[in-house]
């Protein structure tokens, strides 16, 4: 009965840890989209004023 909970423990974990990896993956991004979409702009107003 130990080992079931210990197997059924570490299955929830697995599944917890590849729903939220893949999650954190594409939260981070999507920051660095945001991020780097600014700085991008900015360049381009630079260049229409050259």
């Amino acid at each position: 009965m130990k080992a079931l909970k210990i197997v059924m423990i570490s299955i929830g974990a697995l599944l917890a840890a590849l729903i939220i990896v893949p999650l954190t993956i594409l939260a981070g991004l999507f920051v660095w989209l945001k991020l780097t979409e600014e700085s991008d702009d900015e360049a381009m107003e630079l260049d229409d004023t050259i």
